[in-house]
């Protein structure tokens, strides 16, 4: 939706067809500086090919354009949009995903599990605009990769970025864990989550998952454990963002759930069990669900200028209807 912030200077535009009318009335003629050769009291030469013609009428069209844009740019073009307003802090929840080299393994409908989780974190996010999301990568290290955000854009960015073995080929559950703690801890919010997305044990890292579970309950940080992926030979192909070395293969999945149920149950949260795609897509549907969405406050309408692009577009084609004059036409200005 748009508008003008001075409207009546769009009455401007009336010239052209003014222009054009006078013009062809012979009441006005073109401004021109006649530079002829002739016999005394004769007749000029006319010299008109098609090509001059079509030049000419393409250098008009050029500044007819450079007047309308200008004329509009000075009518103050505006855009309208509604921006929801919350009155609350809404709640924060960090996404825990692994990504080490076991989650290339593609037993999701053809998708491998990380792209999977990465399809279903990005739509959560979407339909939760009042809550902060982030994001913690880990593998053999772990990192935060998103501070708790609203602003979508970065956090998606960041998130279809991440690379099977960016942080190594482990599995640092502790580690990952300990991180997401530690950052959505020190939010002020209506609620702290931790979603952690895993289809493996723990095998690397300097904290223990049990250690780090126990911060949760503590600290009284929710955390649910989604356990992604099939038991069984699954086929798995992934390129080394370190090395560029591509991996192809079979990956005899088979890991121990019960680890991740202990983590769970030792921090007061939820695991759940996701073998596959509709197996995930409900695990995604009764998290949004246990967690209360942030309600909106009110609206407001937020007005954005638009004129400084029209005005640039009319710089352009007052510069190539002089450029064709000029340089094709052989023109004096």
């Amino acid at each position: 939706m748009g508008g003008f912030e001075r409207p009546l200077f769009l009455l401007l535009l009336l010239a052209l067809p003014l222009y054009a009318v006078l013009s062809r009335s012979g009441i006005i003629g073109r401004f021109v500086f006649p530079l002829t050769l002739s016999d005394w009291n004769g007749s000029a030469p006319r010299w008109t090919p098609p090509l001059l013609r079509f030049l000419s009428f393409v250098s008009r069209l050029f500044l007819a354009l450079a007047f309308v844009m200008a004329v509009v740019g000075g009518a103050g073009p505006v855009r309208y949009r509604s921006e929801a307003l919350y009155g609350s802090r809404g709640n924060s929840v960090i996404f825990a995903l692994d990504v080490s080299p076991s989650m290339a393994a593609r037993d999701m409908r053809g998708e491998s599990r990380l792209e999977a989780a990465k399809s279903y974190i990005r739509s959560f996010a979407q339909k939760r605009p009042g809550d902060s999301c982030g994001l913690v990568g880990f593998g053999t290290d772990a990192a935060l990769l998103v501070p708790p955000t609203r602003d979508l854009q970065s956090f998606s960015r960041r998130l279809d970025s991440l690379r099977i073995g960016e942080f190594g080929d482990g599995t640092a559950l502790g580690l990952g864990l300990g991180v997401a703690a530690a950052h959505v801890a020190a939010r002020a919010s209506d609620r702290s989550v931790v979603v952690l997305l895993t289809d493996g044990e723990n095998n690397a890292g300097a904290i223990n998952p049990r250690s780090a579970a126990a911060v949760f309950r503590d600290r009284d940080i929710a955390l649910y454990v989604v356990g992604i992926g099939s038991r069984g030979e699954v086929p798995v192909d992934y390129v080394d963002p370190s090395t560029g070395t591509a991996y192809s293969g079979f990956l005899d999945s088979g890991f121990d759930e019960s680890s991740l149920r202990d983590i769970a149950f030792r921090s007061g949260g939820q695991y759940v069990s996701a073998a596959n795609a509709p197996d995930l897509a409900d695990a995604f549907t009764s998290i949004g669900a246990s967690i209360p969405s942030s309600p909106i406050s009110w609206t407001r309408t937020v007005e954005e200028p638009l004129e400084a692009g029209f005005i640039a577009a009319a710089a352009v084609f007052a510069a190539l209807a002089w450029a064709v004059r000029r340089l094709f036409m052989g023109a004096i200005v």
